[in-house]
């Protein structure tokens, strides 16, 4: 298993991290480099918004909006900070953040029954924490830099038709579930059938991932109380005699 976090260049600037850039597999093209994730690996690609500058008035405070977007279902985190933070604080923020948000949804979907489901998918996103190995990078997926770019259009649309009292933490969360709840299309496709939307996905991610021994349902060829994967499974390799 593998965890991949891809930091923009201003991210790295912010938390002081002299990551290496990522490269192509013939280490050209660093820093540029397009992120995925599969059943053994998860990708979010980071950036960071700074609330200051004319363009944010009245809410030009000089806190720092760290957003994490995960390459496969483009599902947002934001975290707040009013303050310029250190790179544990937002690691440590991200993983609770990545933890809050599975359990949310699976409570609101109905697939966390009771406390004893929600004790085994606490259980199973600790183990994978601590077992899985991460990679940094100094790197920008520009695909999903560009969604991110959009999280900057919700956020003047906040500000400019609700006026909240100050932007914070809160804030940023209800933003951000609005946000994936938003459907997203298909690169190259228009119609409304090649459309997802991220919390779909995120939570399809999160029951393969994390939901290990609470399915009431059984799945052809998974194990009972398990879920599929909803990657494309690699194939069988077979000998040639």
């Amino acid at each position: 298993m593998a965890l991949f976090l891809s930091l923009s260049n201003p991210m790295c600037k912010m938390l002081k991290q002299p990551l290496e850039r990522m490269t192509d597999a013939d280490g050209n093209n660093p820093g540029v480099q397009s992120i995925s994730t599969n059943a053994n690996r998860v990708s979010w690609q980071g950036q960071v918004i700074h609330l200051s500058g004319r363009q944010w008035q009245p809410y030009d405070d000089g806190s720092w909006l760290v957003v994490f977007m995960e390459s496969h279902s483009r599902y947002n985190m934001m975290l707040h900070y009013p303050a310029k933070p250190e790179w544990d604080q937002v690691q440590q923020d991200f993983y609770n953040h990545w933890k809050l948000h599975a359990i949310a949804w699976l409570r609101a979907e109905g697939f966390i029954q009771n406390d004893d489901h929600g004790m085994q998918v606490l259980d199973n996103i600790e183990d994978y924490f601590e077992r899985t190995k991460v990679h940094r990078f100094r790197n920008l997926d520009r695909s999903i830099g560009a969604h991110i770019t959009e999280i900057q259009y919700y956020l003047h649309s906040l500000f400019d038709d609700q006026k909240p009292r100050n932007f914070n933490s809160d804030e940023a969360w209800e933003l951000s579930i609005f946000i994936n709840q938003q459907p997203r299309k298909i690169n190259g496709q228009r119609s409304k059938k090649h459309q997802f939307t991220p919390v779909d996905r995120f939570i399809d991610d999160v029951l393969y991932r994390f939901s290990s021994g609470i399915s009431v349902t059984s799945y052809p060829n998974i194990e009972p109380g398990d879920f599929p994967c909803p990657y494309p499974q690699q194939p069988v390799l077979r000998l040639l005699k």
